[in-house]
């Protein structure tokens, strides 16, 4: 059940990202900008919303999902789901398209840490173990850049 879901919302966010960029009416240098914009933005409010939100206001139940890695992700996808609306009514479709193929990305790479790890590149695989190992720091998903950029990065 859990690869349908990570599996289904992947092919979701992509399908709707195709479409967001499909009907943007903007230039395509500008839709580009955006996308990229959206893809960053995805990768840091993943890395802050880990490391502050889920470490340090709701400890216990992210502390679940360390012991039981599929159980709590589960239950948090609407909630990403209503941001990814509230997104859209504040930036557009070219900027959600980019932070939905940068979710599409954040859940393989999950995905695969936890039930197919010889997909995924070996420094991510090794971030992640780590974070579960310690979990005081490596707290990007889908990246270890902001890991890098703020200081908590750990092999």
């Amino acid at each position: 059940m859990t690869a349908i879901t990570y599996f289904g919302e992947m092919l979701v966010a992509s399908v709707l990202a195709i479409m967001l960029l499909a009907i943007s009416p903007l230039e395509t240098r500008y839709a580009g900008a955006l996308f990229a914009g959206g893809a960053v933005a995805w990768t840091l409010s993943e890395y802050v919303v880990h490391r502050f939100v889920l470490h340090n206001l709701t400890p216990t139940q992210h502390a679940l999902h360390h012991a039981n890695p599929d159980e709590p992700v589960l239950t948090v996808f609407w909630q990403i789901w209503g941001c990814f609306a509230f997104v859209y009514s504040i930036a557009g479709g070219a900027f959600l398209a980019g932070a939905l193929i940068a979710y599409a990305w954040y859940l393989f790479v999950h995905h695969c840490a936890h039930h197919r790890p010889g997909n995924l590149p070996l420094p991510l695989l090794k971030h992640h173990r780590s974070h579960h190992r310690f979990a005081t720091r490596n707290y990007g998903v889908s990246t270890t850049f902001w890991d890098h950029v703020f200081g908590t990065v750990q092999r």
